[in-house]
């Protein structure tokens, strides 16, 4: 395990995957503007990341008021797969059909959903429920909408990498 980090670090470096989560839907719906279907979809994927990103940016100051921004705790392997994984998925994004923008918007949510869960574990009381409202408590609409993408994309043998997420999330949820 690597070294502990202050809290607030390891909470904005979530919130620059977020944003960086933001940037690729954008990226995927101006791409493929000539599917609206599609464009309009990855739009609003891009719309609830940003949200993520905003949400990660007031747990900030949520923690600060708990008193435990200088609190240490542990970098997440879940986080670091995420940031690892991320320039690759984004690099591909860049020039790609349609079928494997969808497996690499599948590929990054299923990189997000274990680092959220990683991270919300590790958050003051309060913070803790607030972000869990705010990013997993959503995540139904969140993964309907990816099963929307799925469907208008022509990729339904990707369903299941869906379904597992939605489940996940329910899972975390109780």
């Amino acid at each position: 395990m690597t070294a502990p980090l202050e809290l607030n670090a390891i909470v904005e470096r979530h919130a620059q995957l977020e944003k960086r989560a933001m940037l690729l839907y954008r990226g995927l719906a101006e791409r493929f503007h000539g599917h609206a279907e599609a464009s309009r979809i990855w739009r609003e994927l891009s719309n609830t990341e940003a949200s993520h990103f905003a949400l990660l940016e007031l747990t900030q100051d949520w923690i600060t008021m708990a008193g435990a921004a200088t609190t240490s705790a542990p970098r997440g392997d879940s986080l670091e797969a995420a940031a690892s994984g991320a320039p690759t998925l984004e690099a591909a994004a860049g020039d790609c059909e349609i079928e494997r923008a969808v497996d690499l918007s599948l590929q990054w949510e299923e990189l997000e959903l274990p680092r959220v869960l990683e991270l919300v574990a590790g958050l003051p009381a309060r913070a803790q429920a607030r972000v869990m409202a705010g990013l997993i408590a959503e995540s139904a609409e969140h993964y309907r909408i990816l099963m929307e993408l799925v469907k208008v994309a022509g990729t339904p043998e990707q369903a299941p990498r869906v379904s597992a997420l939605a489940e996940g999330a329910r899972a975390a949820l109780g």
